[in-house]
């Protein structure tokens, strides 16, 4: 703070004396200070402070009128005023009469007569105490600016968040709804491809035609294909969702269901060239019988017949397994297949995660894992890069064995479809 600043402030000198007033106007103008206002009224203070605004007042105690200790206490009750230093001249050297001006609200005091460097310095020290704490309230009321539009932009930032993750979130709706469909036509192209594949088989073998057993076991599996496949469209709304009171099980006996599925997914392995042939072996046990939905328990290992094709790129074999183990039926897909990388295996149930690219929706062992959680069963699946891929399913006997729990995954290995 410079001295130009310090000799620009106004200054208030209330005296009832005038000859006091004069030579402290003289005194002040003679050591730089021009902006200086006195009055020997007392009742007048309040409207000259109103027109005057000093930076400091010069006050007397001793007045008729309003006394030194009246305008103290008023000054620090108007919070407008409350500021405003006041440096007190007075004649009385009591200590009791200093105690009670610096209650009222003094901020300094000189007693008559002082030393005209004394009352300089403490009017200088006054001063910049009183320009340093404009100072800061300016910085203040400028921060509290900032702060403020800092806040309206911050509230509009975070509306425009908000909206955008409305937006988002829409999105993700859409595309979440696309690819669940886009798992459901998996699905469904998959028991298509049945139909299609047996029937093909019908229209171009006249032999197969001719033989009525054989023509009725092609008819059979187009038959049950197609109720597979109105099952997975009516199952849209039924992704990942836990078993209801409508979903019916019976007693099924696995081998049977591993049979049925083979035969679906036979078509497909049909296409591959000679010498990239997938064979199919089995090692059944009637005794592997449990509780659930045939369609669903069919389509779970049609995809995973499928996904072991693709596993294998040249010629193979499939091996699929039914056992009975303790209070558990259980059922095997084994291939003989590239295996997986351990870190596709730790992702290999996450929805839409594939390995195919295009080819692939990331839904195959997702629906899997669904179905499978609603019959309380646990899925298992080992592999490892250049050891093939074994998925188990783990099922519950008998409906009475049955009871509610989360579906357990041992993810040692795997293979997205």
């Amino acid at each position: 703070m410079n001295e130009t600043t310090l000799k620009e402030a106004h200054i208030l000198l209330v005296d009832d004396e005038v000859a006091s007033t004069c030579l402290m106007t003289n005194f002040l103008n003679r050591i730089g200070y021009t902006h200086l206002e006195s009055i020997n009224d007392s009742t007048r203070v309040f409207e000259t402070i109103e027109s005057f605004a000093p930076d400091l007042i010069l006050l007397d105690l001793a007045m008729p009128g309003l006394n030194g200790f009246e305008i103290l206490n008023a000054l620090r009750a108007d919070r407008q005023n409350e500021q405003i230093p006041v440096l007190v001249l007075t004649g009385d050297a009591s200590s009791k009469n200093k105690r009670r001006a610096l209650a009222a609200g003094a901020t300094d005091l000189l007693v008559k007569p002082f030393d005209p460097s004394e009352v300089s310095m403490r009017i200088r020290n006054l001063l910049q105490a009183r320009f340093l704490q404009l100072e800061i309230q300016e910085q203040n009321h400028l921060l509290e600016e900032r702060v403020r539009e800092r806040t309206c932009q911050l509230e509009a930032a975070l509306a425009d968040l908000h909206a955008a993750q409305r937006h988002a979130m829409q999105q993700e709706r859409l595309s979440a709804f696309g690819e669940m469909a886009g798992g459901v036509v998996h699905d469904f192209s998959n028991a298509l491809m049945s139909v299609i594949g047996y029937s093909e088989m019908l229209l171009t073998n006249s032999t197969a035609r001719a033989d009525e057993a054989t023509a009725l076991e092609y008819l059979r599996i187009i038959n049950t294909a197609g109720r597979d496949g109105a099952h997975v469209v009516s199952r849209l709304r039924d992704f990942y969702r836990p078993r209801g009171a409508a979903d019916v099980f019976e007693a099924l006996d696995l081998s049977e269901i591993v049979t049925q599925a083979i035969a679906l997914a036979r078509p497909r392995g049909a296409k591959r060239a000679s010498d990239k042939a997938v064979s199919f072996q089995t090692d059944l046990d009637v005794k592997a019988t449990a509780n659930g939905i045939g369609a669903e328990l069919r389509e779970v290992l049609t995809n995973l017949i499928f996904n072991a094709m693709d596993a294998i790129p040249a010629a193979g074999v499939i091996t699929l397994r039914t056992q009975q183990r303790d209070e558990n039926a259980i059922v095997e897909v084994i291939d003989s297949g590239a295996g997986m990388a351990p870190d596709v295996r730790e992702r290999c149930l996450e929805p839409f995660f594939t390995t195919k690219g295009d080819q692939g929706t990331g839904l195959g062992l997702a629906m899997v894992f669904g179905i499978i959680k609603r019959h309380q069963g646990t899925l298992e699946i080992e592999s490892a890069p250049g050891k093939g891929t074994t998925v188990r399913i783990v099922l519950p006997l008998s409906v009475h064995s049955v009871e509610s729990h989360d579906v357990t995954v041992a993810c040692t290995g795997a293979y997205a479809s």
